[in-house]
């Protein structure tokens, strides 16, 4: 069990990575909507955790 739990966290760490690259690559216009940074990680940690516990509960 220990191995899915590895798992789930090195994917869910992977996940947070690619998650911020690609709100990086983001036109500055984007940030003037209604894109606030709280939402942003709130969706990023109920996403990723959702993921982890997924993966971990296997």
């Amino acid at each position: 069990i220990a191995c899915w739990m590895y798992t789930g966290e090195r994917q869910a760490s992977k996940l947070r990575i690619k998650y911020l690259e690609a709100v990086l690559k983001q036109d500055v216009g984007f940030f003037d909507t209604d894109a606030r940074t709280g939402d942003i990680v709130f969706t990023v940690s109920t996403d990723t955790l959702l993921v982890q516990d997924a993966i971990s509960e296997k």
